[in-house]
């Protein structure tokens, strides 16, 4: 077996001694071996890969002053902040509707105009898709198809005792469900990939995405600290260093098994952010919906706190109890406090007037009109601004407000949702298909794709509408707009077309044209088979033959003689 050390050693022995003879030639007085060491140098610094980046991605030196190892997340509202404002009602509800219209998609289908996700293969931006799916890649689609239901390499073991199926693991439905909740809370996602000793993916995992922070090897400025000891001592591994660690109270956990942190290369643990940004000052943190409207929210819990404790604290006195005269003493104010108190109090007694004897007592309303309860309109206003936010229509939250046509006009309700389906639905849809792909699918075959399908439904139906105007103007032929949606060309033959114009066009080819007819008369003529000018002369032949026939013709004949 061979001594790798001593390859090493003599490695290191040779570079020094190459590193002493360049030095010796430098400084040599012939002036070919100068020359010779020069551009062998200039050669060296030609074959260095490039600088890459100059600029900031992140905060400035961050990396000497907080001395955590990781980047902060410099947020207005920090991930444990926004995790319990995702909690008030209003917040949930948004995320919820949205989780749930994603979860329509969450299903396999072959057909495009469906909601759901199918499997195909990649296309180059000028190839037609062929319609057709072969046998080979319905086998590969299968297999990623079942890969992302189960989140994990379907496994071969057909035994009703396989044990795979009670591991923890997510099926694709919690999966999305889980990431994308996180998502919209944080603008942050991230799950970690389980791999083989080939580094195939066999599986992954949602993470908590507020407990993930990026290490500061991600930072280019600062990739060398991973070389020293700040968050353990790891090297680096296909060129690159771990990227993130899992921080909870502020510092690096560590795995209680192995005891070292836990800390992840860029394959390990997969991110993403919808709403990126180039402040520095965010460390290339998301910047989510929460925490835009965050003044938004405050207004609004203002306002619910107001009301609420009108009703659980009475903070807003409905009158004073003013005891006139001088000879009132605080013997019998004590008494009739307490009195009050005792008849009068919790929600049950609301409402119920105590009657004593003996003072004049004096009632001031202060309550003439219920005008400091009349906020709906400014909360109406906050909440659907805040819906705004999230690109998503009141109505779909079950909200029905009288101002809403203001905000989004008056088309209808089918138009609103149309609208709130396309700038906030559909773009969440897209962004989760990307990380799909992009982390997923691409590990297991490249040459195929995850893409949602029925998102585009009203787009298709003016496809069509705009392919008919064309059509019926003549500006295309039949056969075009054939190809265009069958991915073939027009079989005339066998292919049956429901269009009246096309079938008059079929008619006419086989009755023929005048000019068709004449051709063939003329034809026939030269072969001797020219059929005689009068087509009932030959009937009328056949009749002598049958004598039913011929006492009819005679019968006609007689009655229409004169």
């Amino acid at each position: 077996m061979p001594d790798f050390k001593e390859i090493d050693d003599k490695i290191q022995e040779l570079s020094v001694q190459k590193f002493l003879e360049i030095e010796k030639a430098l400084k040599s007085d012939n002036p070919k071996d100068i020359i010779t060491a020069r551009r062998y140098l200039e050669k060296l610094e030609n074959k260095q890969p490039s600088q890459g980046m100059k600029a900031f991605m992140f905060e400035p030196y961050e990396a000497f002053t907080t001395g955590t190892g990781f980047k902060d997340t410099k947020k207005r509202m920090g991930f444990s902040v926004q995790k319990k404002v995702a909690e008030v009602p209003y917040v949930w509800l948004i995320h919820k509707t949205r989780i749930f219209q994603v979860q329509n998609f969450l299903k396999f289908t072959t057909d495009d105009q469906s909601e759901g996700y199918t499997i195909r293969r990649k296309l180059s931006r000028f190839e037609e898709r062929d319609k057709e799916v072969s046998d080979e890649d319905k086998v590969i689609i299968e297999y990623i198809a079942d890969f992302l239901d189960n989140s994990r390499k379907p496994s071969k073991n057909d035994s009703k005792f396989d044990h795979a199926k009670w591991d923890d693991f997510d099926d694709f439905d919690d999966f999305v469900r889980l990431i994308l909740k996180d998502s919209l809370t944080y603008d942050f996602l991230g799950f970690e990939n389980q791999r083989s000793n080939s580094f195939d993916l066999l599986s992954y995992k949602a993470v908590d995405a507020s407990t993930i922070r990026y290490l500061n090897t991600i930072d280019p400025n600062f990739s060398l600290g991973g070389e020293k000891d700040i968050f353990g001592s790891h090297d680096k591994q296909f060129g690159y260093f771990p990227r993130y660690c899992q921080v909870w109270s502020g510092q690096i956990q560590n795995n209680p098994i192995t005891e070292e942190p836990i800390v992840w290369y860029p394959w390990e643990l997969s991110t993403a952010i919808r709403n990126k940004t180039t402040d520095i000052g965010k460390n290339f943190y998301g910047v989510s919906e929460i925490e835009i409207a965050s003044q938004l929210i405050s207004w609004i819990l203002f306002g619910m706190d107001y009301n609420g404790n009108f009703f659980k604290q009475g903070s807003n006195a409905k009158g004073i109890l003013n005891f006139k005269g001088d000879n009132v003493d605080q013997n019998s104010i004590n008494q009739f406090r307490n009195f009050w108190r005792t008849t009068i109090a919790g929600v049950d007694n609301s409402h119920k007037i105590p009657v004593i004897e003996g003072l004049d007592v004096e009632w001031i309303d202060l309550q003439k009109s219920n005008k400091d309860m009349e906020f709906q309109p400014w909360l109406e206003f906050l909440l659907m601004i805040f819906c705004s936010v999230y690109s998503i229509d009141p109505s779909e939250l079950g909200l029905n407000f009288k101002n809403s046509n203001q905000m989004f006009g008056e088309r209808g309700q089918k138009e609103r949702l149309e609208h709130s389906r396309e700038k906030g639905l559909k773009p969440i849809l897209l962004f989760i298909q990307k990380v799909i792909n992009k982390f997923i699918v691409s590990e297991i075959h490249r040459d195929f794709e995850f893409v949602f399908t029925g998102i585009d439904l009203e787009d298709e139906e003016a496809k069509i509408k705009t392919d008919k105007l064309k059509l019926e103007a003549g500006v295309v032929s039949l056969q075009d707009m054939f190809k265009k949606y069958s991915h073939r060309e027009l079989n005339e033959d066998d292919d049956i077309i429901v269009n009246q114009i096309f079938y008059q066009y079929k008619q006419m080819m086989l009755g023929g044209s005048p000019e068709s007819n004449a051709a063939v008369d003329e034809m026939n003529k030269e072969a001797g088979t020219d059929e005689p000018e009068n087509v009932f002369d030959e009937y009328e032949k056949a009749s002598e033959q049958d004598p039913i026939i011929k006492e009819t013709l005679s019968y006609i004949d007689n009655a229409f003689k004169d």
